[in-house]
Formats: structure tokens, C-alpha cells, sequence
């Protein structure tokens, strides 16, 4: 099956490239991951996960199986071919049995094809019963189906965050059927074709996604007219993510609460100064961490010392309000005067999501799920931007165990068991831990973080990463000073750290192509130099050149020093080649796949003397970071830059080109599915990467630099 994925994959991943950025490289995804990788070390010190380090050597790569503490969260979909079926069981509770797949072939066109979107609602179809259905309590007449594969009792919302997890389940409004609910963020994901059919005392409710492989999919939902609703899996292919859900939704009025901890906060004890209209809603007066319905859904409440008025906030005010725990996860919401965006415990960024926040009046709710029994120190605070936090409390809230759970293992339950709703599994992609790979590979083989400049992290499966971005850098340390802002862990007063490059499955998106593989690699491995630089512009000191984050901008001419595939070529890390026109304007060509002079000065493969000036367009319509349109026409006010911009900023760089390192090695390696050994195929496809990356970086350095990918095992010394 792996073999047949794989070529599933080439065949149809520069589709699925189109609609992916590139690179997810950022202090925040940094951040992220490394709170991934503590709270895991943190697991394996209390024995709650097992510290398995297993790694084969094969050809120079290595090969480590997947577990809990490579890519935690990770649950694969394991209902294929079958069909749930859910009989009511007083309002609360339906049994369930597991049967052999009873799905029914829709017949005639499909009532919505919900590709084709465009104006309100498009997102879902409303459908009349021809039957009162006994739901939750309710006896339901009209039903909204969406794009989501969903079925509500009113026009649903669009949840944005990237999947649809126990979280998401737990706190979603109003009632909710689905035998694979996802979210608007999809990586790739066609949007379904709909078919709704009334057949002998049942509607039949099918989506199926079959136009953007691998991730098709073809579920079907079966409301009977006694309430039974079935849940059919006819095909998902490589889909293996979503979430089968009853719920009848949360209703944050009604749901039994305990209090798990409380505390008061002085009156008018703001750190800060903030405009008087505003300081009665971030004066914090009280603080609760409360459990919800007995489960381990906790809700963190601050309430304020008067309502929160948005008409008071100017355009650019932002009132935000965190929860922060010791187990390095954070939750806040930030509220704008016409806009609310929030980030959930454990997310990777922020979302314009409502549900997982409540606000009503002076109360501010976030809600997070507990990760076992445990005692976590809780501050909650309130901040004013961009000034900084103006007011907060810490409490030490005890987590004992949770009488009920909100996950249910489908696969597991006994035949016609009695689930309490909300009745949930989520299917999720983990997110893979670079450090957790490297700690791996290092303890087995006793690598030396000094030895090597990175480590190139490929995957047989899919994680998290394919809803945000094609791969990340964890940036390591070069042991290089000049070019970058100052910090601690960066530069030669530290200790020289490898970058770690998460380069997703094998074959998807970037890497269904030599040229594209070849692209992504390169440029993750030269964030571990590149592009985190300031210019000094007419005394002050810019992000001219990148002003959303470490790429280049799209505007700015980033001419490759040596030719990698053809001419008029390009850095890998962004910005494009412009060729003058006649007329003042500039010709844009995107073929981004070498290094720019002023990429081999910061990665010491050019003297300062060596880079010629280069330029960039301003004002212009091309955006702050990646490339330009390949053969767009633009024009804007081209302003030279040179070398001693940066070095008026950040000072020579040290070591200079002179005596710099002129060899550097990437170690590669293939995480594969937990117990499952790596496929002639999948060998030949981590080799084929790492021969173009070695050929392709010579190239772009011309000669000046090579790459040694090849591990190889240190002899045993004989003893004197």
C-alpha cells in the first residue's frame, strides 16, 4: 500500500504545491516546537511515555520509526470499510455497533458540488426531512449539510483552525453529526460533491472528494426516522485525518462546573501606563480554572473590573488576555475593536475562532483540555499592545483525573456499548519534534552537535506541517557573527547547534519534482545563515529587504551567482531576477533556485568586496516575502542597496570568507511508520534527495562549498 502511495504522491504533488506556501521558518514555529519537545522530555521523566531511540543506519541515512515521542497527537484513521451505527439511547446517549460497511451508492447528480463556492452560505445546503428526527432531545425538521461534512440544526460556522480535534469537538456550539468532520483549512482537500437522498424511512447523506488525490475521500451519514444516524467509511485513500462526531454542542450558560482553583486580584493595579477609557477591561479582579462536565475540558476565566466595550477601542488597539501554564502551553485572545483572533493551547497561530473563547460582558473564557492528572502553576494576565502585560494573577491549579473522557475509541468499544454524548474520535496529523529526531539519531550513533550543520527530517506519513507551510528550519547555530541581530544562542559566543529541516512526506507537495525538492532543501538549509538580517536606510535601521520575516521580498532583485539550471536565475530563499525594460518598468523572472552574492557573503563563501550591488523595487504591488509572478511586468522606485548596509548594522561578519568552513554535512532521515521497516522505494527516493541537494549546492555555490550527506560510522579505535 506504502509502494502505491508513494506513487500517488509524484503523480500528483505539484498539484497540491500550488496551494502551499513554502517555508514555515519563524522564531514563533521555533517556539512552538521546542515547547513540543519539552513537554515530551517532561512526559518521559515522569515514565508516562516510554524514551524508545531506535535508528537504522542504511546507506549512509538513517531510519527511525515513528512513536509517541517523535510526533505526538499522531492518530491515524482506522475505520476504513466499515459502518457505525448509533442507536439512541435515552436524550444523552446512543449504543453503538460496529457492522460491515452498508454504504449505498448515490444515484443522480450530486444536490451541491461545493467546489464551485461563491456567496453567502455557499459552505452549506439546507435540506427539509421528510420526518421528525429525535435528537438530543429535540425533534428536528431541517438540517444544514456542510462542505465540512457536518450536518447542523442551524446555519453552521466556518471553523478555522487546521483540524477539527478534541478541543474543537468539545466546544463546538449547537448540535453536530459527522462521520469525518474537518475544518476550512485543508491541505490540498477538494471540496465535496454532496448527494442527499431520501430512502425507505431514512435521509442518506454522502460527500465524496475525489478530484485532488491522495487525499480523496467518500463517507456517507444515515439519519433513520427512530434517530439511529450511521456513519459509513467506503474509501479515504491516504485521508487520514478528521473526526467522527455526535455532539449536541456546549452551551457555556448551562454546563456543570467545578471550580478547580480561584483567586481575587487587587482593584487598579495595572503595571502600565493605558488610556483611561481602557483600564477598567484589563484590570483583572478575579480568576478561576473550572472543569467542564466532568471531562478534561477546563475553561481559565478572567473577569475584569468592567465590561469589555470594543466602541472605546481606537483602530489600532488590541486588548489581549493569556493563559499561560508551566507545561510551556499558552492560549490568548487578542481583541480588536471590529476583530477577535485567538490562539488555543497548543495551536500554531492565531484564528479568528470564537468558539474556543467566550466572552460575555467582564468575563473572558479560554478553554484548553488538561494533559493528565497533574498540578500546573496558571497565569493569567491581561496585556495592552503593543505596550506589553498590564495585569496578572498565578494560581497552582490541581488536575486530578477526569471522570468521563472526550475521546472515544471507535475501534475499541465493546459491541453496543453506551457512549454519553458528546460521543468523538478525532483522527489527527501529530506534529513531528525535530530536537526529539535529532536526540534520537545522536544517542544511537553518538553524534556531536559540533560535527554537523543540520539534518534533513523526511516522513513516510503526513503530519501537521501540510496545513501551513512545505517544510521548516529550526535555524540551529552557524557559530557566525554579522549576520544576524544579536541573541544568545546565536553566533560564536555559543555553541555550534545543527539546523534541523522538517521536509515533510517524501513525496508531497515540494518534493514531487527533482528541481522542487531540490528548491526546498536548499532553502531550509539556508535559513541557517540567511536572511535575518537588517539594512541601515537613510540612518535608520530597515527590514527594507524582508520585511515579513527571514525570506526576501518579492520586489527585491536577488540575482543567483552561479547558474544552478539555466540563466536569469534567482536565490532560493526569495525575491527574483529583474530585467530592465525600455520603458522603466522591469520584467520579473522567478526561477529560484541558486544563491545570490549576498547569500554566499552571510554563509562565508564571498568576500564583501566580492558582492555587487543589487536593488529592490518599492512601491510595488508584489508582497513582502517569496517571489515575484514568473514573467510579470512591474514598475516602482528601484533604490540601490549594497554590502555595507548590513555590516553598517550588524559589523563584519566573523569568520570572514577567508576561513570560513568550505565542507558542510546534513545527516538525512526517514521517519517511517511506527514498526514498519522503509520500502525499496522509499530508500531510493531519501537518496535521490540527498544527490540532488549535494549536486545542486555545489552548483549555487559555484565549487566554493560541497555538501556531505553520508553518515558514516566511526571506526573502533584499537586500543594502545
Amino acid at each position: 500500500m506504502r509502494a502505491i502511495l508513494l506513487t500517488l504522491m509524484c503523480a500528483w504533488g505539484m498539484a497540491l504545491r500550488a496551494d502551499q506556501p513554502m517555508c514555515g521558518t519563524s522564531p514563533a514555529t521555533d517556539r512552538r516546537v521546542r515547547a513540543v519537545h519539552e513537554r515530551t522530555r517532561a512526559r518521559i521523566a515522569a515514565s508516562a511515555l516510554p524514551d524508545t531511540r531506535r535508528a537504522l543506519l542504511r546507506e549512509g541515512a538513517f531510519y527511525v520509526p515513528n512513536d509517541e515521542t517523535i510526533t505526538p497527537g499522531y492518530r491515524p484513521f482506522d475505520l476504513d470499510g466499515q459502518t457505525l451505527v448509533f442507536t439512541p439511547a435515552g436524550n444523552d446517549a446512543f449504543t453503538m455497533r460496529r457492522v460491515p460497511l452498508q454504504y449505498v451508492e448515490p444515484s443522480g447528480a450530486p444536490v451541491r458540488d461545493f467546489a464551485d463556492f461563491g456567496g453567502a452560505g455557499w459552505w452549506y445546503e439546507a435540506y427539509d426531512l421528510p420526518f421528525a428526527l429525535p435528537l438530543f432531545g429535540s425533534s428536528v425538521t431541517r438540517v444544514y449539510v456542510s462542505a465540512l461534512n457536518g450536518i447542523h440544526t442551524a446555519p453552521p460556522p466556518q471553523p478555522l483552525v487546521a483540524q477539527f480535534d478534541a478541543l474543537q469537538a468539545a466546544v463546538y456550539r449547537g448540535p453536530v453529526l459527522s462521520p469525518l468532520m474537518l475544518t476550512m483549512t485543508r491541505p490540498g482537500i477538494d471540496y465535496p460533491r454532496l448527494w442527499i437522498e431520501h430512502r425507505q424511512g431514512a435521509v442518506i447523506v454522502t460527500w465524496r472528494s475525489s478530484r485532488n488525490a491522495p487525499f480523496g475521500y467518500d463517507v456517507q451519514a444515515r439519519l433513520g426516522a427512530d434517530g439511529t444516524i450511521s456513519y459509513s467509511y467506503r474509501s479515504l485513500t491516504a485521508m487520514r485525518f478528521g473526526t467522527p462526531v455526535l455532539s449536541p454542542g456546549l452551551d457555556p450558560a448551562t454546563v456543570a462546573r467545578t471550580v478547580l482553583v480561584s483567586a481575587d486580584d487587587p482593584e487598579n493595579d495595572l503595571t502600565r501606563s493605558v488610556p483611561e477609557a481602557l483600564k477598567a477591561m484589563l484590570d483583572v479582579r478575579h480568576v478561576e480554572v473550572q472543569r467542564l462536565a466532568g471531562s478534561e475540558l477546563f475553561a481559565a476565566r478572567i473577569v475584569l473590573a468592567a465590561p469589555i466595550d470594543r466602541t472605546k477601542l481606537g483602530d489600532s488597539d488590541v486588548l489581549e488576555y493569556e493563559v499561560r501554564l508551566t507545561s510551556f502551553r499558552v492560549a490568548h485572545v487578542e481583541i480588536g475593536r471590529t476583530s477577535t483572533r485567538v490562539r488555543p493551547f497548543d495551536g500554531d497561530g492565531g484564528v479568528s475562532e470564537s468558539a474556543l473563547v467566550h466572552v460575555d460582558g467582564n468575563v473572558v473564557e479560554l478553554y484548553g483540555l488538561q494533559a493528565g492528572e497533574l498540578r500546573e502553576s496558571v497565569r493569567l494576565a491581561s496585556y495592552f499592545e503593543p505596550q506589553g502585560r498590564v495585569d496578572s494573577v498565578t494560581v497552582d491549579a490541581v488536575f486530578p483525573a477526569a471522570t468521563r473522557s472526550l475521546v472515544t475509541d471507535l475501534s475499541a468499544v465493546a459491541q453496543d456499548a453506551r457512549l454519553d454524548v458528546p460521543i468523538a474520535e478525532p483522527f489527527l496529523l501529530g506534529e513531528l519534534d525535530p530536537y526529539r529526531v535529532w536526540d534520537v539519531v545522536e544517542s544511537a550513533y553518538s553524534l556531536s552537535a559540533f560535527d554537523y550543520d543540520a539534518m534533513a527530517i523526511y516522513q513516510t506519513f503526513y503530519t501537521d506541517l501540510i496545513f501551513y507551510a512545505g517544510a521548516y528550519s529550526t535555524v540551529g547555530n552557524p557559530q557566525a557573527d554579522g549576520i544576524a541581530p544579536f541573541s544568545p544562542f546565536y553566533g560564536t559566543h555559543w555553541m555550534k547547534q545543527p539546523a534541523l529541516l522538517h521536509m515533510n512526506q517524501l513525496t508531497y507537495g515540494y518534493g514531487a519534482s527533482e528541481e522542487s525538492a531540490a528548491q526546498v532543501l536548499l532553502h531550509e538549509l539556508g535559513h541557517r545563515w540567511l536572511y535575518h538580517f537588517s539594512i541601515s536606510e537613510n540612518g535608520f535601521v530597515e527590514r527594507s529587504l524582508n520585511p515579513l520575516g527571514p525570506h526576501p521580498a518579492a520586489y527585491v532583485h536577488t540575482a543567483a551567482a552561479f547558474p544552478v539550471y539555466g540563466e536569469r536565475e534567482a536565490s532560493v530563499m526569495g525575491g527574483g531576477y529583474f530585467a530592465p525594460r525600455p520603458d522603466g518598468s522591469y520584467a520579473a523572472h522567478a526561477a529560484n533556485h541558486g544563491y545570490s552574492w549576498t547569500d554566499l557573503y552571510l554563509m562565508g563563501l564571498a568576500d564583501r568586496d566580492e558582492v555587487p550591488p543589487w536593488f529592490y523595487l518599492a512601491g510595488t504591488y508584489l508582497g513582502g516575502a517569496y517571489w515575484p509572478p514568473d514573467g510579470a511586468v512591474v514598475t516602482g522606485e528601484r533604490r540601490e542597496v549594497r554590502i555595507g548596509q548590513i555590516t553598517a548594522v550588524h559589523g563584519p561578519r566573523r569568520p570572514s570568507a577567508a576561513i570560513s568552513p568550505r565542507q558542510f554535512r546534513v545527516l538525512f532521515v526517514l521517519v517511517t511508520e511506527s514498526g514498519a521497516e522503509p520500502t525499496e522505494a522509499e530508500v531510493a527516493k531519501l537518496n535521490q534527495w540527498r544527490h540532488v541537494m549535494e549536486r545542486n549546492f555545489l552548483l549555487a555555490t559555484g565549487g566554493r562549498a560541497r555538501l556531505v550527506t553520508t553518515f558514516v560510522r566511526p571506526g573502533k579505535r584499537r586500543a594502545s
